[in-house]
């Protein structure tokens, strides 16, 4: 209305403004006759725009009313049916209840509710499981009977809900088949991995041969020894002095040593405990390269300085380092007789740790993957992915 007025108002004024500013006009008695009969049906037509220009608001407010009226008809008559539908089933709720209830005593117990389920169904072949599932979320109080408060399903909706729990039940029989398959295949690649990569308990004799590499950093530590071994006479100093002239019999024994355990480390079907003592023996000996470079160090920078070394320093201090030695062998070779990984040797040990590959480091056919693609995928959050890296490296 407000929009129609606003229209309108510039022509109304203009009209009006010209009406007062036009002369008066004089007519005659036939033109007069002729303007009444013309206008005659001006009331008329003022009646059928006046809608448009003055009565729009009540219009509005008569269709809002119509409108409210209508909705509040259909309401009603929704909770009629509603209203109506509920006494239906309510009442067949009764039948139903008075049916199943056989020995009429106000209560429906687990037996009267599946024999009135094979009764109204037609079927001696009920799954148990489904209808007891079924009796024990209609039974809200637990007391293992069914009133009439609790019985709220028709016969329909029973076999429909036990229909729904059987296949539920077959639906988690399937999912519970395929994470035991699952389950089994990651079992047997495991064992397949533990095939090529020797993770199990060392037997006795890998025990013993767990112990010979020590042999490697005992021959280029005995120089340390000199001064403790020297005069002695026994059958195992014997015997390692006859080792120790076989060791440096061999040209460039020391780096063919190293190689060899380096090589032999890197076998994954060597036992744990083997492969654990090779890496730590190559540790072992070029930790036994600082106690010389200190003494060397020592010797030139305190003269400079105008010091001096005693002259039992370097007995004593080979002394120290080779009783060191022979106490670091000694826990290597028990630990190891016993069948347990030395790992307690401060730094050296944990820089072994560092070094010993694990399963996870192989995918399924045994081919190693790269410490960063295993790294990229633990980020991209592949868990399956080390195969495909496996592939993929192979590939490149």
């Amino acid at each position: 209305m407000k929009i129609i007025l606003a229209f309108l108002a510039p022509a109304l004024s203009l009209g009006f403004t010209g009406y007062i500013s036009r002369p008066p006009v004089r007519y005659s008695a036939g033109v007069l006759r002729q303007g009444i009969k013309k206008s005659s049906n001006f009331p008329r037509r003022l009646n059928q725009q006046r809608p448009i220009l003055f009565s729009g608001i009540s219009d509005e407010e008569s269709e809002v009313e119509a409108i409210l009226a209508q909705a509040k008809k259909l309401r009603a008559e929704a909770a009629s049916i509603e209203a109506a539908f509920a006494a239906e089933k309510a009442t067949k709720l009764a039948a139903a209840f008075s049916q199943f209830d056989s020995n009429s005593d106000g209560v429906i117990t687990y037996s009267e509710l599946i024999a009135g389920l094979k009764k109204n169904l037609k079927t001696e072949d009920l799954d148990e499981t489904a209808v007891r599932r079924l009796f024990g979320e209609l039974d809200s109080d637990g007391n293992n009977v069914l009133d009439v408060e609790e019985f709220k399903m028709g016969v329909s909706e029973m076999a429909t809900r036990i229909d729904s729990y059987i296949r539920e039940e077959k639906q988690a029989k399937i999912e519970a088949e395929k994470e035991a398959k699952l389950a089994k295949e990651k079992a047997d690649k495991a064992l397949q991995k533990l095939e090529f990569l020797n993770d199990k308990p060392p037997n006795q004799t890998e025990k013993v041969l767990s112990v010979l590499p020590y042999l490697f950093p005992l021959m280029d530590g005995l120089q340390y020894g000199r001064f403790l071994l020297q005069g002695e006479d026994n059958i195992i100093i014997n015997a390692i002095a006859l080792v120790y002239i076989v060791y440096r019999q061999i040209p460039f024994s020391g780096f063919v040593a190293f190689f060899a355990l380096n090589f032999l480390a890197g076998n994954p079907k060597l036992n744990r405990l083997v492969r654990w003592n090779l890496q730590q023996a190559i540790f072992v000996d070029i930790a036994l390269i600082f106690p010389g470079l200190l003494q060397g160090l020592a010797k030139f920078a305190l003269p400079a300085v105008g010091l001096s070394l005693p002259a039992s320093f370097t007995e004593t201090f080979d002394d120290v380092t080779f009783v060191a030695l022979l106490g670091v062998l000694g826990y290597c070779a028990v630990s190891s007789l016993l069948g347990r990984e030395p790992g307690g040797i401060p730094f050296v040990s944990k820089a072994v740790g560092d070094r010993m590959p694990t399963i996870d480091m192989f995918d399924d056919e045994g081919r190693f993957i790269p410490r960063q693609m295993r790294e990229k995928d633990d980020e991209e959050g592949g868990g399956g992915g080390g195969g495909d890296a496996g592939g993929k490296d192979e590939k490149k």
